[in-house]
């Protein structure tokens, strides 16, 4: 009988090509190319911590990273910043997936959390300038 991980179902994902043009383009950063990564440690934190957004959450994730409508970064969080991609729930929502600034070991970029948001937290951190709009592979200032 084989031995049960502690992290049980919550496998690692690659998730694709971390889109490192948009961010540079956005905060004039010169990130390296790279694929964007969820640890089991980060998928078991989605689970347990956000168990209600989870769902939606894994389903948009990918698509989250390939084409935010949305990316910013918080002042507190300097390590890290958020994609965030409006969705389609049964009410207005969008997925917040936050990534790590620096690739790790292999050359990931590491998804840390991912939550869902209500338009009216978007619109806090549009107005707070926190976030800038992206339209198809464009950014434009804070939105």
């Amino acid at each position: 009988m084989g031995v049960t991980s502690v992290y049980g179902q919550y496998d690692a994902k690659d998730l694709g090509p971390f889109p490192v043009d948009v961010i540079n383009d956005a905060f004039g950063t010169e990130l390296d190319a790279g694929n964007a990564r969820l640890s089991r440690t980060a998928h078991r934190h989605i689970a347990e911590d956000h168990p209600a957004d989870y769902a939606v959450c894994m389903a948009h994730m990918a698509a989250v990273i390939a084409a935010p409508t949305y990316i910013g970064q918080a002042p507190r969080h300097g390590s890290y910043f958020e994609m965030i991609k409006r969705v389609s729930v049964g009410k207005e929502a969008a997925v917040l997936v936050a990534i790590g600034l620096e690739p790790d070991e292999r050359g990931a970029y590491r998804i840390v959390s991912s939550y869902l948001l209500g338009a009216e937290e978007i619109e806090r951190k549009r107005a707070a300038g926190y976030l800038r709009f992206v339209r198809a592979g464009k950014t434009k200032g804070p939105a």
